[in-house]
């Protein structure tokens, strides 16, 4: 697999991201519980390979970006999904998507699909840049259309 060029960047607030977990709230064999907090005191590396496991590398890894991303990971039908806070020293990966690891994580709340959804939606809506006009041409533009029954274009 290849590996990708991490940076590694103290946190000086909290992250708040989401993780996905096996049904029985396991990740690659370490058990989690709702409302603790966990710590890592190896290396922090985003995607450790087992050389890297070997030597206590790895963290807790979650995803910071668009909330579906974590279904790359763990599959909707089979898994569980939750907000976590991410601290202390926090790796992420250069040229992949925003999977970050960290050497503190806190679990927090249980996220269904529907609130998956609705925070999915909430990220693209939060992102685009409204326009006035029939039609948008910048990059993450978004056209509110006014007319009964109309309909905005991007182009």
């Amino acid at each position: 697999m290849p590996r990708h060029k991490t940076i590694a960047t103290p946190a000086a607030a909290p992250i708040v991201a989401l993780k996905g977990f096996d049904q029985d709230m396991t990740c690659r064999g370490f058990q989690y519980v709702f409302g603790a907090t966990y710590k890592h005191e190896g290396e922090v590396i985003c995607c450790p390979d087992n050389d890297d496991l070997a030597r206590g590398g790895g963290g807790f890894h979650a995803i910071e970006g668009h909330p579906l991303e974590v279904f790359n990971y763990y599959p909707p039908a089979s898994s569980r999904y939750a907000t976590v806070e991410c601290g202390g020293e926090i790796r992420r990966q250069e040229g992949g998507d925003s999977k970050i690891a960290a050497a503190e994580i806190s679990i927090k709340v249980e996220m269904h699909l529907p609130e998956l959804i609705a925070a999915a939606v909430k990220y693209v809506f939060d992102r685009a840049k409204w326009i006035e006009g029939a039609f948008a041409t910048g990059e993450r533009e978004g056209v509110k259309e006014a007319k009964d029954g109309g309909a905005a274009t991007a182009s």
